[in-house]
């Protein structure tokens, strides 16, 4: 049996796992994930034995991933927003790391990509349906957990949703955290020429691999490559028109910073970035027109911080410290939290 042929089969098998798997991983995200109250209420093992806490059950309708704390409540919670192509799944690692300092995370797809792309009709990028999915995420986990301190994670794409969430909703968040949010591309004409070239020509469908050569740019490690793009939940290939979609929404980066005037933000940008110029990141970083505000720069750092193999314990340090730091000063908007859809 030849290696091609071989290699041919084991991609055939992957999309088959994967495939089946989308139910399991709706039916996760619909049912909800059980936590119990907080540990602190259980000191007398009598009364626990006479109140057991039930389970949280969250009824996130949107395709979404969880890492919470077992048995206790999380300290914080934390929303996490992937970059273009990729998937929730890229933030396993970042997730169990907060799942150990006691955050709960959870991590939603945004729409066309991961599991959307396995549902009829909802394939393609729709930023506004997007929008609507982590404003109602956002309110689910007001319910499930009213007395934390609740923040929303973005990174690249990701980071500007984070952004416009923010900007359009500040009551749903006590903070934001924003990796690279800008479009300022290292080669950005040569691709917008691109997309111009299959709009004029009438291929405004046409899909294009944008993801391959975008992957490579966003990291040197092989077999992180290797690993996002075999994975069949990440969408590498997009349409011209889902491609100016997504450059219009990123160029609304300027107005959305200016209008996020009092949530705490951190800002994060990776030197050794090869997609998106670290420029670009600082300039909408000043634009922020809240003051409680953080820029961390990291020397190091490829395109993308969380969604990498590991968060350095110095980086990791400095994004909970934030977090905790910021869990223990509750805006006052926020003791009136946003309408129940929780499911007891």
């Amino acid at each position: 049996m030849s290696s091609d042929y071989s290699l041919r089969i084991a991609r055939r098998l992957r999309l088959l796992l994967a495939a089946l798997a989308v139910p399991l991983l709706l039916a996760s995200a619909i049912i909800g994930i059980g936590t119990t109250t907080d540990s602190a209420n259980a000191a007398n093992s009598q009364t626990r034995a006479k109140k057991a806490p039930k389970p949280i059950r969250l009824k996130i309708e949107v395709p979404c991933r969880a890492w919470v704390p077992k048995n206790v409540q999380p300290k914080v919670v934390l929303l996490c927003v992937h970059g273009l192509g990729l998937n929730s799944a890229s933030f396993a690692d970042f997730g169990q790391q907060m799942q150990k300092e006691g955050i709960g995370t959870f991590a939603v797809d945004v729409r066309g990509f991961g599991t959307w792309i396995q549902l009829k009709g909802r394939g393609k990028c729709d930023f506004q349906s997007c929008l609507s999915d982590v404003e109602k995420a956002l309110k689910v986990l007001h319910s499930a957990y009213p007395a934390k301190p609740l923040f929303v994670l973005g990174e690249s794409m990701g980071g500007a949703i984070a952004m416009r969430v923010v900007a359009e909703h500040p009551e749903l968040v006590d903070g934001l955290i924003s990796s690279v949010p800008s479009g300022d591309r290292f080669h950005k004409t040569k691709n917008q020429l691109r997309v111009a070239l299959h709009l004029v020509t009438l291929r405004g469908n046409t899909q294009i691999d944008v993801g391959t050569k975008t992957i490579d740019e966003e990291t040197a490690d092989p077999s992180l490559r290797t690993k996002w793009k075999d994975d069949p939940l990440n969408r590498l290939k997009l349409s011209s028109k889902e491609l100016l979609q997504f450059q219009r929404f990123m160029n609304d980066n300027h107005e959305t910073a200016k209008r996020i005037d009092k949530t705490p933000v951190l800002f994060l940008v990776g030197l050794s970035d090869k997609l998106v110029k670290p420029e670009g990141t600082v300039e909408l970083y000043n634009e922020i027109a809240t003051e409680d505000k953080k820029l961390v720069t990291i020397r190091s750092a490829e395109h993308l911080i969380f969604e990498h193999h590991k968060l350095s314990p110095e980086l990791k340090g400095v994004v909970v410290d934030w977090l905790l730091t910021r869990a223990k000063k509750p805006r006052e908007h926020l003791k009136s939290p946003a309408p129940t859809e929780a499911n007891p």
